[in-house]
């Protein structure tokens, strides 16, 4: 997991409200996992936004891309949507996300991608990266016609290969239903549940992958599940971070406080000049008190966003000592393995915890 400045390789608007940027990574591959995603910082009316986008590129591809849809009262997606081309410089940090596709997987069992709007980002990604040759993969997706339906030239070409199964639902009013695989107005669970029985899709052993708003993944959880797919064949990614079921933030407090030592860069301008200076301080975390918390309250500089293990802005590297991670919902068991931790879901549990800030 590192920082990036990436440039652009080109932008496409996809549909009336969506559309792909391609980033030259230069000097600065990434290395990623499909279903993964970034962080992408933009300065937007003198105010730092950060927001989290799914890769919509394999890890092969020499041009990583994010697909973004505009969506009412989006701060970050409106302005891409106006100012995309203008930005000549993209800062990114990354990858993150525990949503991705096992490849061991993909070989040897089937493969069920469900869907609705944007949330083909992420599958699509998987689609792509998948290598399996025995079972092609089924999507299930669900837009309000086929003009808003992103990647879907691209995805009929897939199923004209042969490269893929697909079944399309289009909730606009007046779409009418030309071909066997379009459903006219939103999925049921009748017809969802139908719809897998006929593909024979809900094997014992399938997994399945979903992305998309709230109310569609939780009718998409609802029919798998009275299928009898196992739980742990349930791969979700939702946009609405508030629905994802997070652990209570029960620390003991032992009355304790805890030093902890925290490795940063600051900037401070100097006759007008910008100076970046490596820090280093001993702070005092409270029992019971994050170390994004405390951190915050001795001024020290670091960007967050969710504030529920969610997003990953907040991520560091824990260098030394141990500490308690509540809720986890971004990093993987590599970069756990490496030291990361959420400052927002993190608590010191001796005094020997030491962090470097990204």
């Amino acid at each position: 997991m590192k920082k990036y400045r990436w440039t652009t390789h080109k932008i496409v608007r996809e549909t009336a409200d969506s559309l792909s940027i391609y980033f030259d990574t230069g000097e600065q591959p990434i290395s990623f996992l499909p279903g993964q995603y970034l962080n992408l910082r933009c300065v937007i009316d003198e105010t730092l936004v950060i927001r989290s986008y799914s890769f919509s590129s394999q890890p092969a591809d020499a041009f990583p891309s994010i697909t973004i849809k505009c969506v009412a009262g989006g701060k970050m997606s409106n302005y891409l949507w106006s100012h995309a081309e203008q930005i000549d410089l993209w800062e990114i940090d990354g990858p993150f996300g525990t949503f991705y596709l096992d490849q061991a997987v993909a070989q040897k069992r089937q493969v069920v991608l469900l869907a609705g709007g944007s949330g083909i980002s992420p599958l699509y990604s998987m689609l792509k990266s998948s290598t399996a040759q025995s079972v092609v993969p089924l999507l299930i997706y669900a837009n309000k016609s086929p003009e808003e339906t992103i990647f879907l030239e691209a995805l009929e070409n897939l199923v004209a290969a042969g490269k893929l199964a697909a079944h399309y639902a289009f909730s606009a009013p007046d779409f009418s239903a030309v071909d066997s695989r379009y459903t006219a107005g939103r999925f049921s669970k009748t017809a969802l549940s139908s719809l897998l029985d006929q593909q024979q899709a809900h094997l014992s052993d399938a997994h399945y992958y979903l992305c998309g708003p709230v109310g569609l993944i939780d009718l998409y959880v609802s029919v798998l599940r009275s299928l009898g797919v196992s739980p742990e064949n349930i791969h979700t990614e939702f946009f609405d971070s508030t629905a994802i079921p997070k652990t209570p933030a029960v620390i003991s407090d032992d009355g304790i406080v805890k030093d902890v030592l925290v490795h940063y860069m600051d900037d401070t301008y100097f006759n007008d000049e910008l100076h970046t200076y490596q820090c280093t301080s001993l702070i005092e975390v409270s029992g019971g008190q994050s170390l994004l918390e405390a951190m915050q309250n001795h001024n020290i500089k670091v960007p967050s966003s969710c504030k529920n293990g969610t997003c990953g802005v907040c991520w560091a590297v824990k260098t030394d000592g141990e500490v308690h991670m509540v809720n986890n919902h971004t990093l993987t068991e590599r970069d756990i393995a490496e030291g990361i931790v959420l400052l927002c879901q993190s608590y010191p549990m001796n005094q020997e915890v030491s962090i470097s800030l990204g």
